[in-house]
């Protein structure tokens, strides 16, 4: 054989080695761009682009997507896809990722699809997350499809400066005189459950379901506003009434630590025919480590023999309302 036709053979041969190499590379190992020496399955040693995508509508994201900016001039939607299969089954979406933001000067809510839902906080997953003005979310699907949880979110809020924790409850009912230490003027928790408080994630408080309380993890100044109806049952005294109290406590239920509260009188003829409302606002300083509890107590007149109710009026979905801030 000639040397010049032995010289293309040979490289011929080392041309075919070095892509045999790279394709068992590819398939057994690490592949790397711009680098020999990959240290993850894929290592790329330079920039990365991905699809862009800027809506100004409702939204159903699809296969292609990887980030979407809503800057809508109303309200929005953008709904994730639907997971296809199970993972491992061909078709699976596990591991997807999806990053959305929130650009515009309306809300955005993300939404997950038919009955499937995200877990994005302590507690009950939820079947949409909503973002505020320069808010962001990255989403992950974890591989599972139908009913129940297929999203993971980060829900990244810009301004760290605040947090809130919301918690809402239905009716509840105080038997009286039973509640001994109500009409001693013990404060009485009023409780909530983990499915109905909703906590923002990297809050600077959160909810301690096993002690029905919230736990301050920041120092700092904290705004809180509560709201309850509450409806008399039955009333002794001269007056017919008893006073109540709707107040916060911190670090234990006695009456010395009230921090905040305001006071209703409660006639056996009004709270027969509606509810009164008690509701406060305030500003306290906490420190990490308070733990934070929703009380109601007796107030200084007649002690009540029957019931007193918290309930929600006609019209309004929920009896207690509490928000806590910190600024």
């Amino acid at each position: 054989m000639k040397p010049k036709k032995l010289y293309i053979m040979k490289k011929l041969l080392m041309g075919f080695l070095s892509l045999l190499s790279y394709c068992l590379l590819g398939q057994l190992g690490n592949v790397g761009i711009n680098t020999v020496t990959p240290g993850s399955t894929l290592e790329i040693n330079g920039s990365l682009a991905a699809q862009y995508r800027l809506v100004s509508a409702d939204y159903n994201m699809s296969i292609t997507d990887y980030y979407v900016a809503y800057n809508g001039s109303s309200a929005g939607t953008i709904t994730l896809p639907g997971a296809i299969a199970a993972y491992p089954v061909q078709g699976h979406i596990k591991g997807r990722v999806y990053y959305i933001k929130n650009t515009g000067n309306f809300n955005v809510t993300i939404a997950a699809n038919g009955s499937e839902l995200i877990d994005n906080q302590p507690g009950a997953a939820v079947s949409s997350i909503g973002l505020g003005q320069g808010w962001a979310a990255i989403l992950i699907s974890n591989g599972n499809a139908g009913a129940g949880v297929t999203w993971e979110a980060v829900v990244i809020n810009p301004n760290n400066a605040i947090n809130t924790i919301i918690g809402m409850s239905s009716s509840s009912t105080y038997s009286l005189p039973s509640t001994a230490n109500f009409n001693s003027g013990i404060p009485q928790v009023l409780p909530f459950t983990v499915s109905e408080v909703q906590i923002n994630q990297g809050s600077t408080a959160s909810w301690d379901v096993a002690n029905n309380r919230f736990v301050i993890n920041e120092t700092g100044v904290y705004e809180l506003d509560a709201l309850s109806y509450f409806g008399a049952g039955g009333t002794t005294g001269s007056s017919n009434y008893i006073g109540v109290n709707l107040g916060i406590t911190k670090n234990g239920t006695a009456a010395a630590n009230i921090i905040a509260g305001t006071r209703s009188n409660i006639g056996q003829l009004i709270a027969g025919a509606g509810n009164t409302p008690i509701s406060f606002h305030c500003l306290v300083n906490l420190v990490a480590g308070d733990v934070i509890y929703l009380t109601i107590y007796r107030g200084s007149f007649d002690t009540a023999t029957g019931t007193v109710q918290s309930q929600a009026p006609s019209g309004v979905s929920e009896s207690r309302h509490f928000t806590l801030k910190k600024l």
